[in-house]
């Protein structure tokens, strides 16, 4: 039996997904997922009844969750509707052809509102990492290296699950350790670098995004608001979510929880990655630059983190064509990137490195008010308190590799930030 807070969970739902491996067809995979989807929300109990109560056990939660989980029960014809439409655009793709499951798609994101919920500030204006099997070949501190295979490399973009082969995408993780499960490889095995996207060119630019809507809301959102005595119901229609937003709330998170099906098989034609690229092809044709995304990795070896913390997302950006050169040129200039030489110690404490974050915000301030240099070093105070308590078996996640490497490039990014600002 679960809750609402524990069914929308993303592990939740993806035991759900790997428990109907073996089934034949993907059509027939997502239909049967389908079914244990509504099930699963028929026999949905109250968080009073869910051992979550035990985390959250503000009584404004329950009676939040309450109402919802009442309208939810009440709501099985929309997700009916969304699962139906979602695979509907698949069979569109094996069935007739590439462009009318791009221009279904399109219309279906229309039609149930979900182009407006954009990613803002938050996404462009925090650090991310890319990282690269160590070799010979190239030198660590070489940029370039580490950004999208270069265009006359075409033959290395390997199929994946939001571009297909040939198509380069420019893939980030939100945290060193993420970046270590996408590339499944250790980080003693990797050179890792460090992209912060310019506020000034994606601040407003058009990405979609695709997280998962309802446990953003029930999980993340709530206690925080409720914690803070806040007074709201699920009726009301001034906070952006609740009675009135049911069928987007159900539409977003299904479609998410569809994009990123675990892959059972490793063939030349992946079955779970046609949504999330017809998704990809349709939103490249209609001027959106990327997508933010969870993972779809195992990370079951972390423990004890806070429910706030991302480290599990990703962000794409599409990788435009460049005729003269073997980079895009334009879109490395778009990012301040930082790299390690080898020379570092990788001794860094957390609380020294919120110690040099909180030195640089105030040279910052004094020099120039209201810059915007100051967010991404918010962003790093608030993910290193998200995340410092956590254990990577039984490893503290500062202590590991991976968070010794994120340490240190959060400081090559303040230094940046404090000699390039105003």
């Amino acid at each position: 039996m679960s809750c609402p807070v524990c069914f929308f969970r993303d592990d939740y739902q993806k035991q759900l997904k790997t428990s109907l491996f073996g089934i034949d067809r993907f059509e027939n995979k997502m239909r049967a997922y389908k079914s244990k989807f509504i099930e699963g929300v028929r026999d949905m109990v109250n968080l009073s009844e869910c051992s979550c109560s035990a985390t959250y056990n503000s009584p404004e939660m329950a009676k939040w969750t309450g109402d919802f989980l009442s309208e939810l029960k009440n709501s099985e014809s929309i997700i009916n509707e969304a699962f139906d439409e979602i695979i509907s655009i698949y069979e569109d793709f094996i069935g007739k052809s590439q462009k009318v499951a791009i221009e279904n798609f399109w219309s279906y994101l229309t039609q149930q509102d979900l182009l407006n919920d954009k990613e803002g500030a938050f996404t462009s204006s925090r650090l991310y990492f890319r990282a690269r099997k160590k070799s010979t070949s190239f030198e660590t501190t070489d940029v370039r290296a580490h950004f999208h295979i270069p265009f006359s490399q075409r033959e290395r973009v390997a199929n994946q699950r939001f571009s297909v082969s040939g198509q380069p995408m420019l893939y980030f993780g939100s945290s060193t350790f993420g970046v270590e499960k996408e590339l499944e490889n250790s980080c003693d095995n990797l050179s890792m670098a460090a992209f912060l996207p310019s506020a000034n060119i994606y601040s407003n630019a058009k990405i979609f995004n695709l997280r998962n809507r309802i446990n953003i809301i029930v999980e993340n959102s709530l206690p925080g608001i409720f914690g803070a005595r806040s007074k709201i119901s699920y009726d009301d229609p001034t906070i952006g979510f609740g009675r009135d937003t049911i069928s987007k709330d159900i539409h977003k998170s299904v479609l998410m929880f569809l994009c990123t099906f675990p892959r059972e098989f490793t063939n030349s034609f992946v079955a779970e990655y046609v949504l999330p690229q017809i998704l990809t092809t349709a939103l490249l044709e209609h001027k959106y630059i990327g997508l933010i995304f969870p993972s779809t990795k195992d990370y079951s070896s972390i423990q004890g983190h806070h429910r706030f913390s991302s480290f599990n997302m990703n962000l794409g950006i599409y990788v435009p064509y460049d005729p003269e050169n073997d980079i895009n040129e334009s879109l490395l200039s778009s990012f301040s990137a930082f790299t390690l030489d080898g020379s570092e110690s990788l001794n860094r404490t957390p609380q020294e490195v919120l110690d040099r974050s909180r030195e640089v915000i105030s040279k910052l301030n004094e020099r120039c008010l209201g810059t915007n240099s100051i967010m991404p070093i918010i962003l790093v105070q608030n993910e290193i308190d998200y995340i410092k308590s956590a254990q990577i078996n039984n490893l503290n996640y500062f202590q590991t590799t991976a968070g010794k490497i994120e340490l240190e490039l959060y400081m090559k990014m303040f230094d940046y930030l404090e000699a390039s600002a105003c």
